[in-house]
């Protein structure tokens, strides 16, 4: 999966360097949306006539490193066992040079399993539910909520917005729309964020779609109409605004990734399953993020604004979004808990 630019140490994307040819030929003007079709990218979390609230990069693939690192340090966990419990207490007819063998070359790399297990999990657990940004269309002012818990404060006219460009061995090429701040000298990168991740199915074109949803909200006489018409119309806002996401939206984003086939989630599910599972572990052991006050009092929310929109307006989850996914999880963690109990069963005949 692709988590570029995310680490539980805090490490980014590469600053401090000058922008590349790529960088400069794909930014984005300020005064241009282009002639892609907008799309939001299930990426909003609030909407009004002075802000608008975005996820971070991660949030759509969130849970995968949990279950993966969860299934590299349990199996770590039980071939150190197995090393260490054959060292101590095999007969004495086994043969000991392979038993100092084993604990001597094959021990440091189970102990390695378990940490890079840990490592995996902690880039989701015990951190935070998302990394919230918010776009200030009164100020001008764009807040990004960092992996630390600082905030940074920028001027959105200030920003060098271009496509990003992200390998991974397991997703290939991803895009995403970055966000660059650059230095007095106009060239030099000092920090880096994403303003929106089309999820794995992306592709280059899709950045430019979610551009023209974005760049009309900020730069737009009547962007805030337009885009509180498009979110109207169809899709959904996420359900974190203040609070962790329940135990049902973690099922349906985990199979949103599938939506249109339903074949494809069923044939899938151990993988989307697991997903959800530890999508909901990584919600409940992380925090919700808060904004400082003083951004909060830069981004009142005015009691007569005609277009505030929040997840309390999303319309109901339904079959296909919700209740074929929770049959799909079942079916796929049970599938899954199925082979690791006969594996662990054989090892032990």
């Amino acid at each position: 999966m692709d988590y570029a630019g995310l680490d539980y140490r805090n490490i980014r994307f590469p600053v401090d360097r000058s922008l590349t040819d790529g960088e400069r030929a794909g930014r984005y003007s300020f005064k241009k949306s282009g002639n892609a079709s907008p799309m939001d990218f299930l990426s909003v979390i609030n909407l009004n006539s002075n802000y608008i609230e975005l996820v971070d990069r991660w949030y759509s693939v969130k849970g995968f490193n949990s279950w993966v690192g969860a299934g590299v340090l349990g199996l770590g966990v039980l071939l150190s066992f197995i090393i260490v419990w054959s060292f101590f207490f095999a007969p004495a007819t086994v043969q000991r040079g392979a038993l100092w063998f084993m604990m001597v070359f094959f021990l440091p790399i189970t102990l390695g399993l378990i940490w890079a297990g840990w490592w995996l999990i902690r880039t989701e657990c015990g951190r935070w539910t998302h990394y919230p940004m918010r776009l200030n269309r009164t100020t001008g002012q764009v807040h990004v909520f960092r992996q630390n818990g600082t905030v940074l404060m920028v001027p959105w006219k200030e920003l060098f917005i271009t496509r990003g460009e992200a390998k991974s061995p397991l997703s290939g090429d991803t895009y995403d729309l970055r966000a660059h701040v650059l230095d007095a000298d106009g060239v030099t990168v000092r920090e880096s964020f994403s303003l929106g991740y089309p999820s794995l199915l992306g592709n280059a074109q899709s950045i430019d779609k979610f551009w023209a949803f974005l760049q009309p909200y900020m730069e737009a006489k009547d962007g805030v109409e337009r885009t509180y018409r498009h979110l109207k119309e169809g899709g959904y806002l996420v359900p974190v605004d203040g609070r962790k996401e329940g135990w049902r939206w973690s099922i349906a984003r985990s199979f949103m990734l599938g939506a249109h086939w339903p074949c494809f989630q069923l044939l899938f599910s151990p993988f989307l399953g697991l997903n959800a599972v530890g999508r909901m572990f990584a919600m409940w052991t992380s925090k919700v993020p808060r904004w400082p006050e003083e951004v909060e009092r830069a981004s009142p929310v005015e009691a007569d604004d005609p277009f505030v929109l929040t997840w309390r307006d999303n319309a109901p989850l339904g079959w296909w979004e919700l209740w074929y996914p929770l049959i799909c999880t079942v079916v796929g963690v049970g599938f899954f808990v199925g082979v690791i109990g006969w594996i662990v069963s054989d090892l032990w005949q």
